[in-house]
């Protein structure tokens, strides 16, 4: 019982069922608990039932999360419910990124530092495109720790990734894999550390924050086990193709400043896009918009 094994488990399902146990006072029996999964309606004077997966793959999702704690006739919140939909998905990305290797849900940062370093190794994104569903189901298993990944659980896993803010939809092939991107996690996670807006931040420094907060990116532990399994060696001093499309991203739209200017030992190479003028930097401004 995984997220990648619960499909219909789906971030808004296990959010709506959680918000809703925390509205019957943070507990309730069985037999309501399985009605606000599954309440039904009328039609035609008859009740219809949604299907029953969409409800016990939410319940199965919360279990695995550990969100709920389910006895024989009682279910209850295992957690403080955090008040917003992005907090919730703070909760679900500090869960996950505490796992240990071999548990079931590991796999879904796993597999997403499995596909910073192939993407580092193939020095591109291009790939992800260019395979199909079963093909890249099976490279993806080649980065992790076993089968974990199919073209079924792939469809939950970048539903997943979207909600933690680490992919996003392409809005012109809806059938196309979603564009794997860390750009809105990197902002929050750099919210949630507490450093002042305004800041600025040596270049080494930087990366080593976004390491050890998003493991699953260049130099986090994650990513430094990804390289291992493929056998891949990271250049020294560059960073991953994804990294740096994320961070180009940020520097667009104005929420970080890489700064390229400075003593040339002190730089952060970015892996090479000639559409942009940055290509290394030194520094970090955090939230420029927030300097007077």
């Amino acid at each position: 019982m995984t997220l990648l094994s619960s499909p219909q488990g789906t971030p808004e399902r296990v959010w709506s069922l959680v918000a809703g146990l925390f509205a019957l006072g943070g507990s309730s029996p069985r037999a309501t608990y399985e009605a606000l999964l599954n309440p039904g309606f009328e039609r035609d004077g008859a009740e219809v039932k949604a299907k029953a997966t969409l409800a016990s793959d939410a319940h199965n999702a919360a279990l695995s999360l550990a969100l709920v704690d389910s006895a024989r006739d009682q279910v209850s919140l295992a957690v403080s419910l955090p008040e917003t939909f992005p907090q919730f998905a703070d909760l679900v990305h500090d869960r996950l990124i505490a796992l240990d290797t071999g548990d079931g849900d590991a796999a879904l940062l796993e597999g997403f530092a499995w596909m910073v370093a192939e993407s580092d190794r193939k020095n591109g994104l291009e790939w992800i495109y260019q395979a199909g569903r079963e093909e890249f189901a099976d490279k993806a298993n080649a980065g992790l720790t076993g089968k974990e990944m199919n073209s079924t659980k792939a469809v939950a896993w970048r539903r997943w990734l979207a909600f933690l803010g680490l992919g996003l939809p392409m809005p012109s092939d809806r059938s196309a894999p979603d564009y794997p991107s860390p750009a809105s996690r990197i902002l929050r996670e750099i919210e949630r550390s507490g450093i002042e807006r305004g800041s600025i931040l040596p270049a080494s420094d930087f990366v080593a924050l976004v390491a050890r907060r998003m493991p699953y990116l260049d130099r986090g532990r994650l990513f430094v086990q990804a390289c291992q399994r493929i056998g891949h060696a990271p250049p020294v001093g560059r960073l991953s193709p994804l990294l740096s499309a994320a961070l180009r991203d940020l520097h667009d739209d104005q929420s970080l400043r890489l700064v390229p200017s400075g003593d040339a030992a002190d730089r952060v190479r970015l892996s090479a896009d000639s559409s942009h003028a940055i290509d290394a930097f030194t520094t970090v401004v955090l939230f420029p918009g927030a300097i007077q």
